[in-house]
C-alpha cells in the first residue's frame, strides 16, 4: 500500500471480526520483546497529542520535530493534514527502534503504539459530552489483534494494560480529537467546491498549525488545543459565510 494514501483513522480491514474487550475482562498476548512489531512500519499515524508528547520528550518545537522524524501530506479520504512517523531510510524501521530492540520514547510513545497488540475504534455519537466517562465507554472500544508472535504468553485485564500507558486519562483527548477531525473534514470537503484554490491553500495551513503546530511544550496541552480549536472556528465562519455571501450576489 502506498504510505501516502495512509490517513487519520485507521480502517479495519474487510470481513473481519474483532470482539470488543470489556474494561475489566481479560485478554491475552504473546511477545518475546524482538521489537519486530516496529519493523518496516510505514502506518503509524500521530494525532496532535501524540506529536506534542513526542515534542515534551524532545525538547523540540512541532516543527523540528515533524523535520526530523515525520512525513505529511493531506489525507486522500479526510482531506485532512496527516502526520505520521517517517521510517528510517536505511531499514524501513521505527526511527525510535533501538539497536537493542527497544523503544527510545517509550513514555511518550503514540497511541497506536502504545496499545498494541490492541486495537481501538470510535463510534462518535453526535452531541455527545466526550468528558462523560459513560459516553466514553459507549463510544470508545479496544479489541485485540494477534501479534503472530511465538513469545512468552501475557494475559491482563484491559485496564490493567490501559493504565500501564495512562490511556484511559486520556480518552477524554482523543475522544475530543476525533469529534473534531469528523467534523472538520466534513466542513473541508464542503468548502473545496466553492473556494479556490488559493483560498484552501490557506485553509489547509491554518488547519495544520490548529491541529500539530501551534503547540508550545513548556504549556499543557488543551487550553492550546481549545485555543486553536477556537480561532480555527473563526476562520471555518468567515470562509463559510464570505461563500454564503456571494452565492446569494450570484445570478
Amino acid at each position: 500500500m502506498n504510505p501516502y494514501k495512509i490517513d487519520l483513522g485507521a480502517q479495519l480491514p474487510p470481513d473481519t471480526d474483532y470482539p470488543e474487550i470489556p474494561l475489566d475482562g481479560n485478554f491475552s498476548f504473546a511477545c518475546q520483546g524482538c521489537g519486530d512489531c516496529c519493523r518496516k512500519r510505514s502506518d503509524i499515524v500521530l494525532s496532535g497529542y501524540d506529536l506534542y508528547r513526542l515534542c515534551v520528550r524532545f525538547a523540540l518545537p512541532p516543527q523540528m520535530v515533524i523535520r526530523a522524524f515525520c512525513h505529511c501530506y493531506t489525507g486522500s479520504a479526510t482531506h485532512l493534514p496527516v502526520v505520521r512517523l517517517r521510517p528510517r531510510q536505511d531499514n524501513g524501521n521505527c526511527p525510535f527502534l533501538t539497536t537493542e530492540s527497544s523503544c527510545a520514547i517509550h513514555s511518550h510513545k503514540p497511541l497506536v503504539c502504545a496499545l498494541y497488540p490492541l486495537g481501538q475504534s470510535i463510534d462518535f455519537e453526535a452531541g455527545a459530552d466526550p468528558s462523560d466517562p459513560e459516553v466514553r465507554r459507549r463510544c470508545i472500544h479496544y479489541f485485540a489483534q494477534d501479534t503472530g508472535c511465538s513469545g512468552r504468553q501475557v494475559t491482563l485485564t484491559l485496564r490493567e494494560y490501559l493504565d500501564s500507558f495512562s490511556i484511559l486519562s486520556r480518552e477524554e483527548l482523543d475522544l475530543r480529537w476525533a469529534r473534531d477531525c469528523i467534523a472538520l473534514s466534513s466542513r473541508v470537503k464542503t468548502l473545496e467546491k466553492r473556494l479556490r484554490p488559493i483560498e484552501m491553500k490557506y485553509l489547509q495551513r491554518k488547519i495544520q498549525r490548529a491541529l500539530y503546530l501551534e503547540y508550545d511544550f513548556r504549556q499543557d496541552f488543551m487550553p492550546q488545543y481549545d485555543r486553536n480549536i477556537g480561532q480555527l472556528e473563526e476562520t471555518l465562519c468567515k470562509l463559510e459565510g464570505d461563500q454564503s455571501v456571494r452565492k446569494g450576489n450570484q445570478p
